[in-house]
């Protein structure tokens, strides 16, 4: 027995409450939001629902209405997203790419990315690397046996997640090898 769903109509209500229900358990930013409500309306669309013409400005009725009652907010998400990154490790150039994939202005990149802790402690993309290298137990935290025949192998992880030469060599520490100076970057 193959049942079919009914699809349900969009509305600005079934809006409303897939908006609510989304920012109940997830931060968004405006444009991620507009977004998500988007591709809902085009997934009813592609099921047969009955798309009216006015779906778009009921979509952007929505986003402002999330916005004026307080549930989105874009600097709220851009500093929790600068936050998560940096406890991850991720170095600046990869938070601006998730911050503008979310459709953060680079205004709102620069002001979210000079708060807290990292505008504190003034090498904060420093900090991050080597918040990499003891989670990836490379580098200083390799046994010390390996540290030199490993060395091009943690500066390329260290690139590959976006640090630069300079602060990637910091974040390794010293060695007592040739030096770095053969790596081509």
């Amino acid at each position: 027995m193959s049942e079919t769903k009914s699809v349900k109509p969009v509305t600005q209500k079934r809006l409303m409450n897939i908006a609510l229900y989304y920012l109940g358990r997830y931060e968004s930013s405006a444009d991620n939001l507009r977004r998500l409500l988007k591709r809902r309306v085009a997934k009813a669309a592609m099921k047969g629902a009955d798309v009216p013409d006015e779906s778009a400005e009921w979509i952007e009725s929505v986003v402002a209405e999330m916005k004026r009652a307080g549930y989105v907010n874009d600097s709220r998400f851009a500093a929790m997203t600068v936050e998560k990154y940096r406890k991850a490790g991720k170095s600046e150039r990869f938070i601006r790419q998730k911050l503008a994939q979310a459709g953060i202005d680079p205004d709102g990149q620069d002001a979210a990315l000079s708060t807290g802790d990292s505008a504190e402690n003034g090498d904060s993309d420093l900090d991050a690397a080597m918040r990499l290298v003891a989670k990836r137990r490379i580098g200083a935290f390799r046994p010390a046996q390996d540290r030199a025949a490993c060395r091009k192998k943690d500066l390329a992880v260290l690139a590959r997640a976006g640090f630069s030469f300079q602060t990637a060599v910091r974040a390794l520490g010293e060695y007592d090898g040739d030096g770095d100076e053969d790596v081509e970057y």
